[in-house]
C-alpha cells in the first residue's frame, strides 16, 4: 500500500505540480478507483491537497522535505555554484547518487543551454558527467552490473558497461567526467565529484552547447569549487 502511494507522489514533478485523478492513475499505472483510495488516504495526512478536481502535493510533504540532509549539502554549495555561474554564465548543477541515477538538489540555468535535469528529477548516472563523476568514485561497485546493457538517451551514451568502466578508469585517473551529447544532443557537460574524508558526497557540473568546444577550460574552477564545498561541509561534520 505504501509503495503504491509513493508511485502516486512519484507523478508530480516540477512542471506538473497539479493533476486530476485521470492523470495520476494514468501517470502511476495504477487503476483509477486505487487511484482515488489512495489519494483519499494522502489527503488525511495532508500529503497531498485537492483543489476542486485537481491535486498538489500538500505542505506536510514540505515540511518534512526540509527536513532533508541534502539541504545542508545543497546550502553548503549554492554559494560556489553562483559564483561559477556568474563566470561561465552556462547552466550549473549539483547532485548526488542514488541507485543507478543521478537526482539533481540544484541547478542554475545558463543563458544559451537547455538541459533534460531538473531540481528533484533523475537521470542515469552513466548518461551524465555527474554521475559518471560519482560512479567512478564510488567504492561499492564502480558502475553498474557487465552484464546488462545500459539505456541510451541519445546515439552517443555509453551502452556498453565494459565500456563505461574503462571510461570511469580515465575519470579516477583525470578527475574529471565529460558529457559529450551523451545525455541530449547538442549538450555537452563537465563534472567533478565533492569529496568529505575521501568519500564522494556530491558532484557538480557545468553544462553547455556541444559547439562552444570540450570545455576542459572549466575542469580548474569546478575542482577549486568542489574542495572548497568539501571544505565546508567537513567543517560542518567536525562541528556537529
Amino acid at each position: 500500500m505504501l509503495g503504491r502511494a509513493f508511485e502516486i507522489l512519484g507523478v508530480f514533478t516540477q512542471s506538473r505540480r497539479s493533476m486530476t485523478l485521470s492523470e495520476l492513475a494514468r501517470g502511476s499505472g495504477l487503476p483509477k478507483s486505487t487511484t482515488h483510495r489512495l489519494l483519499a488516504m494522502l489527503q488525511e495526512v495532508g500529503a497531498v491537497e485537492r483543489i476542486d478536481d485537481r491535486y498538489q502535493v500538500g505542505l506536510r510533504l514540505f515540511s518534512v522535505g526540509l527536513c532533508s540532509a541534502e539541504l545542508e549539502l545543497r546550502d553548503a554549495a549554492l554559494p560556489f555554484l553562483e559564483r561559477i555561474h556568474r563566470a561561465t554564465r552556462q547552466t550549473v548543477n549539483l547532485a548526488v547518487l542514488r541507485g543507478n541515477d543521478v537526482v539533481y538538489l540544484a541547478k542554475m540555468t545558463g543563458s544559451a543551454t537547455s538541459t533534460p535535469a531538473s531540481v528533484g528529477g533523475r537521470l542515469p548516472a552513466h548518461a551524465t558527467a555527474v554521475g559518471k563523476a560519482l560512479l567512478a568514485h564510488t567504492p561499492l561497485g564502480p558502475a553498474p552490473s557487465r552484464s546488462r546493457v545500459l539505456v541510451p538517451r541519445t546515439p552517443s551514451t555509453i551502452v556498453r558497461p565494459d565500456d563505461l568502466h574503462t571510461c570511469l578508469e580515465r575519470v579516477r585517473i583525470s578527475g574529471y567526467a565529460l558529457d559529450r551529447e551523451e545525455s541530449a544532443k547538442g549538450l555537452a557537460c563537465v563534472g567533478v565529484p565533492v569529496l568529505v574524508g575521501g568519500d564522494a558526497v556530491a558532484a557538480i557540473s557545468v553544462a553547455f552547447p556541444s559547439g562552444y568546444g570540450t570545455g576542459e577550460q572549466l575542469v580548474s574552477p569546478l575542482r577549486e569549487a568542489s574542495a572548497a564545498i568539501g571544505r565546508s561541509l567537513g567543517a560542518r561534520y567536525v562541528s556537529a
